[in-house]
């Protein structure tokens, strides 16, 4: 069963059971949905207005679909595309700020989203850390 997080613990969760470790990989799972989303509406728009918005030109509809499978994968509880999600955000938000000044409006959703992969990773690790260690336990005796 999952423990209800406080409301101030969204942040960092603890991981008490799988469910929590769940809950907190999903948390990556939306983040990249999110991303995917929102960078395919802007690019969209970039197609349409045959100009880029916020830096972003119709190209990143392959952003879009990077973001998409790594949500995928990262519902699925895979270790290496949570890796992936929070490194390839970090890399684009870092170039993203350096290159487009305008774009500091958005530090604190980058902000949001970041420690949302963080907890993807920690949760992707705890699931399979406990996944391992439910497998190891020994089976109740039948008496």
């Amino acid at each position: 069963m999952a423990t209800r997080y406080k409301q101030e613990r969204w942040y960092w969760p603890s991981f008490g059971n799988m469910a929590d470790a769940e809950q907190a990989a999903n948390q990556g799972f939306w983040a990249a949905v999110f991303v995917a989303a929102v960078t395919t509406l802007f690019a969209t728009i970039s197609a349409f207005s045959s100009h880029n918005v916020m830096g972003i030109d119709p190209f990143a509809y392959v952003d879009a679909v990077v973001f998409a499978v790594i949500a995928w994968r990262i519902r699925r509880r895979s270790r290496a595309f949570a890796i992936a999600g929070l490194v390839l955000f970090t890399v684009e938000k870092i170039f993203q700020f350096t290159t487009q000044p305008l774009a500091l409006v958005g530090v604190l959703m980058a902000i949001v989203l970041f420690v949302c992969f963080i907890n993807a990773v920690r949760g992707t690790f705890a699931y399979h850390r406990m996944l391992v260690a439910s497998a190891q336990e020994p089976a109740p005796a039948n008496s």
